[in-house]
C-alpha cells in the first residue's frame, strides 16, 4: 500500500536521528580532548563524518550542541532513582552507596563539567544545567530520607539540609580533585563517615 502523502519516511527519521547522534557524540569526544573552543564545528564534522552545513541544519550553533550534550548528561535523577530503589541491609549502606554513586556520575562527566564551568560565566542556561546535576541528587535524596522517616527507619529532621549539606560534601571534594588537583582523599573513608555524620546529625536532640 501506497503511504500517504505527506506523511514522513521512518527511514528518513531514523537516518536522521543517526546523523544527529553521531554529531553529538563527535562533539562530546572533542570537547573532552579539547576544550569547548577546540573542538571546532569543522573537526566536530570531519569526526562525524559530516559536512558542517549539517551540523547547522541540525544545530544552530556550537552553543547548541554544547547545551545538548549538557541536558542530556546532567539528567541523572533516572540513574539515582534506580539507585534508591534497591534492596541495602541498613540505612547507612544505602546513604554510602548513594554517594558513591553520586560521585561516580560527577567522575564519569567531568571532562563536560570542566567545560561548563569555563562557559558558564557567559550563560545562564549553562549556569542552570550545571546546577541542576547538584540540585537533582539533592532532591533525590531528600525524598528518599523522608520515605525512611515514614517508614519508621528515621526520625524527623530536617531532611532537605541534611541532603544538601551530604551532597555539597561529594561535588565540592570532585571538583578538589579535578579542578584543582587535591591529592591524599580516601573516597572510601569520606563516603562511610559522612554518612556517619549525616545520620548523627538527623537524631533528636
Amino acid at each position: 500500500m501506497d503511504k500517504p502523502k505527506g506523511t514522513p519516511s521512518q527511514e528518513g527519521k531514523g537516518d536522521e536521528l543517526e546523523t544527529r547522534s553521531r554529531i553529538l557524540s563527535a562533539a562530546r569526544q572533542l570537547m573532552a580532548q579539547k576544550g569547548y573552543k577546540g573542538a571546532t564545528t569543522r573537526k566536530i564534522s570531519e569526526l562525524a563524518g559530516v559536512n558542517e552545513v549539517t551540523i547547522f541544519r541540525h544545530f544552530k550553533n556550537k552553543e547548541r550542541i554544547l547545551l545538548e550534550l549538557l541536558e542530556e548528561l546532567t539528567d541523572i535523577r533516572p540513574l539515582l532513582e534506580r539507585k534508591k530503589h534497591d534492596e541495602f541491609a541498613s540505612v547507612k549502606e544505602m546513604l554510602t552507596d548513594f554517594a558513591r554513586s553520586y560521585y561516580e556520575l560527577l567522575v564519569e562527566r567531568k571532562e563536560i563539567l570542566m567545560i561548563c564551568m569555563m562557559e558558564a560565566d557567559d550563560n545562564p542556561e549553562v549556569i542552570r544545567l550545571f546546577s541542576r546535576i547538584s540540585m537533582t541528587a539533592v532532591e533525590v535524596l531528600a525524598e528518599k530520607l523522608e520515605a525512611l522517616h515514614r517508614d519508621g527507619k528515621l526520625p524527623k529532621g530536617d531532611f532537605f539540609t541534611a541532603a544538601m549539606m551530604f551532597v555539597s560534601t561529594f561535588f565540592y571534594t570532585f571538583m578538589g580533585k579535578h579542578r584543582v588537583k587535591v591529592e591524599g582523599i580516601d573516597m572510601e573513608y569520606l563516603f562511610t563517615h559522612a554518612t556517619e555524620i549525616l545520620l548523627r546529625g538527623i537524631e533528636p536532640l
